[in-house]
Formats: structure tokens, C-alpha cells, sequence
């Protein structure tokens, strides 16, 4: 019974759903329309697949995780994570730009907004991922989100041994240096030789 009634992200509206989160974005980049329209919708799809997201965690518990859609699921909370990311980053922005007129340091705070726009836009462009959601059942495309989520979870994986590396390195010589300057308040080096 609990299977039936959180039955969400059923194909039929989650294709829907993608339909139209996908004209949403495609009359955001025409610029058709005030875009703050554009922008409210974009956002309500956003927390729209947010919610779907976590029903079907909710709903599944750790077979979301095991089952053989994994890869599909991790690919869903990938490109979730992206649009929720995005979507409080153009908070930000917005905020940041219209504090710009306050006080000194305008060129400053207007760059850091420009950089934050350009991060937008690619981030805009990768929530065009999901997409790929429409076209599961076609093998070339199951075949392309492995290898996407592969990819991912390699360099998230070089990441953490890289991190560790270095923290563990940085760890070694601050204890070298520690106990360098600890025994060196209690001994004294040997002085050099003089030489005539």
C-alpha cells in the first residue's frame, strides 16, 4: 500500500515533468517574456524534482541505492544536487547585485557577481542532463550515463586520496617541525668547528 500511494516519480509524469522544466529553460535562453517568469518556473521545477527526488528515497530506502537503476538514481540526485545548487547560487547573486549601489568596492562586488554569473550559465547548461531521464531505456544512452557517473566517481575518489595525501603529508612535517622546536628548548645543536 505505502508503494502505491508514493508512486511520484512514475514515468508518465516524470517525462511530463521534464517536458516541461525543458520549454521553461528553452524560453529562458530566447529571452521570451519578463525572465523573472522564466525564472520563478524554473525554480518551482526545481524544488518539484526535489521533492519527487526524495519520495522516491523515502519510498525505496536503501534498494534506492542497491537496485539495478543505481546508476540512474545516482545520475537523479547528481543532476538534483546541480539545479538546487544553481538555483541558490542565482539567490545569491541577485542579492549581491542589488546591494551593489550601497557603498564602496561596486567594481569589486559587480565582478564577483559576473563570476557567479558565469558559473550559473554552466551549471544552467548542465541541468539539461536530465534529459537523459526521457531516453532510459535506449542502451547507448544507459551506456553514456555509466560511463558520465564512472567518470565522476573517479575523480570524486583522486579527490579524497589526493586530500588525504596531503593531509597526512601537511600532518608528517608539522609533527617533524613540532618536535624539531621541542627538542630544541631542551638540547642545543653542536656548534661548528671553527675554521682558521
Amino acid at each position: 500500500a505505502r508503494r502505491d500511494i508514493f508512486r511520484v516519480g512514475s514515468g508518465h509524469n516524470l517525462n511530463q515533468a521534464l517536458l516541461g522544466s525543458t520549454i521553461i529553460m528553452a524560453c529562458q535562453f530566447a529571452h521570451l517574456g519578463p525572465s523573472w517568469i522564466w525564472t520563478k518556473c524554473d525554480d518551482c521545477t526545481t524544488i518539484l524534482f526535489t521533492f519527487e527526488l526524495l519520495v522516491r528515497i523515502f519510498e525505496k530506502g536503501f534498494l534506492f541505492f542497491t537496485e539495478d537503476d543505481k546508476n540512474w538514481n545516482f545520475f537523479d540526485v547528481l543532476v538534483v544536487a546541480m539545479s538546487l545548487f544553481s538555483m541558490i547560487m542565482a539567490q545569491q547573486a541577485a542579492a549581491a547585485s542589488n546591494g551593489v549601489g550601497g557603498g564602496g568596492g561596486g567594481s569589486a562586488n559587480s565582478s564577483a557577481a559576473m563570476n557567479k554569473m558565469k558559473v550559473l550559465r554552466t551549471l544552467r547548461l548542465l541541468r539539461l542532463l536530465r534529459l537523459f531521464r526521457v531516453f532510459k531505456g535506449v542502451e547507448e544512452v544507459n551506456r553514456f550515463v555509466e560511463l558520465l557517473l564512472n567518470s565522476v566517481r573517479m575523480v570524486f575518489l583522486a579527490l579524497i586520496i589526493g586530500i588525504a595525501g596531503a593531509a597526512i603529508t601537511v600532518t608528517v612535517v608539522i609533527a617533524f617541525g613540532a618536535g624539531a622546536k621541542a627538542w630544541l628548548r631542551d638540547h642545543s645543536l653542536p656548534s661548528l668547528p671553527k675554521i682558521d
